[in-house]
């Protein structure tokens, strides 16, 4: 009844993330409890839902609706746009979800840091602790490598570089320059990186990707350095984009 009430909920679902599976290996309330058991953080689901289409699961004080669960019917899906870390290709229409998003509770905060990173944190590590065949995040449309999406996720976590291949993606347009997608539900901004050299190029989108999100959204002109490089950053006209070039350009 919740999800039927619930005008929020496509904003929810948009900020979470789906665990694919091969047909029949979607796990069951059980099957998931025994995963969150296993967990570094603490988590539970809810005991009083099993026969729901949709169970609550709280973690860290915050709440997380999960759906999809067996046996009920698996959660909508269709392939991503783009693809990260796989060494086969992912038949999708022989896969099933299930899919863990942001609660009721926190919906007018979905993008908030402490719900974005319990939630991949936990994502993280359902994804190596059940047969999961690929990651799916919902905001930036891309599917990830299970083993993959954990590794950098839970290592970006412990302070390391932004996984902007995977939670983002980066784009090479025809004149060169490099537009990020998915990067404003980190920082509030996308960016454009002009005319980055070749070799350096998609290096230097990382590191541009990983400075907007450790420093959050730009509101004025700033410098960075890159392997010898001054990086430019501004943001543009239109604010939710920074557009990033090297010193070179302004000869």
């Amino acid at each position: 009844m919740e999800m039927a009430i619930d005008s929020g909920i496509a904003l929810r679902v948009a900020a979470g993330v789906s665990l694919v599976f091969l047909a029949g290996q979607r796990p069951s309330h059980e099957a998931l409890r025994h995963a969150l058991a296993n967990c570094q953080r603490q988590a539970a689901l809810a005991a009083d839902q099993d026969q729901l289409a949709s169970s609550e699961l709280v973690t860290c004080g915050l709440m997380f609706e999960i759906d999809g669960l067996a046996p009920h019917t698996g959660a909508p899906m269709n392939a991503p746009q783009d693809q990260y870390g796989f060494g086969h290709a992912i038949e999708w229409e022989k896969c099933e979800a299930i899919r863990l998003y942001p609660g009721h509770h926190v919906s007018g905060g979905v993008r908030l840091q402490p719900v974005v990173h319990t939630l991949l944190a936990l994502a993280a590590e359902l994804a190596v602790g059940l047969p999961v065949q690929a990651v799916h995040w919902h905001p930036a449309d891309t599917a990830i490598e299970p083993h993959a999406f954990s590794r950098s996720v839970l290592a970006w976590l412990a302070g390391g570089t932004f996984p902007a291949l995977g939670l983002t993606v980066l784009s090479t347009m025809a004149d060169g320059s490099v537009v990020s997608r998915g990067l404003s539900h980190f920082a509030g901004q996308e960016f454009t990186l002009l005319r980055a050299p070749e070799a350096e190029r998609m290096k230097m989108a990382g590191f541009v990707a990983d400075q907007i999100v450790r420093s959050g959204p730009l509101d004025r002109y700033i410098q960075w350095q890159f392997n010898g490089l001054t990086l430019n950053a501004e943001p543009a006209a239109e604010a939710r984009r920074v557009l990033v070039w090297p010193s070179e350009l302004n000869a």
